[in-house]
């Protein structure tokens, strides 16, 4: 498996990157999304709507309901109010653990890495091609440390 990102192939979670404003896409992906934009007028302010209810829902997670430690399946492409950012801002001793099975989303040494704050959040690569095969078959025996 090559390390390699195909550019000139649109990749969802850059189109996603590109209605939220950020900077990791590619022209393709400008391509792809606007040609939805067209046909879905809306879907900058759908996009920027579920970006604010993540937040919302993250916010009232961490502080009303006490929880500490949060697994963002899907993840996408690191943009501002990350789950790790809104969590800790809350609860500073928050843990995050990120997945995703698409490459651009691996987190790499500098500004795509999730992890501003070493040993609270982490990223995990899959290890199979199969959501369902990857997956625990069993509870696990402890939360994270």
């Amino acid at each position: 498996m090559t390390n390699e990102i195909n550019t000139n192939i649109p990749q969802s979670a850059r189109v996603y990157d590109y209605w939220l404003g950020g900077k990791d896409n590619f022209p393709a992906d400008r391509a792809l999304g606007d040609a939805i934009a067209e046909q879905v007028p809306t879907i900058r302010t759908m996009v920027r709507g579920q970006r604010a209810f993540l937040g919302r829902a993250v916010r009232w997670l961490a502080g009303e309901a006490g929880i500490r430690q949060f697994l963002d399946i899907g993840t996408g492409i690191p943009s501002a109010g990350n789950v790790h950012e809104v969590a800790q801002e809350i609860a500073p001793e928050a843990r995050v653990l990120y997945v995703d099975n698409a490459r651009s989303c691996w987190p790499t040494p500098g500004p795509w890495s999730p992890a501003p704050t070493p040993g609270r959040s982490s990223s995990s690569r899959p290890t199979c091609a199969s959501p369902r095969r990857s997956w625990p078959t069993r509870p696990w025996p402890r939360p994270w440390t």
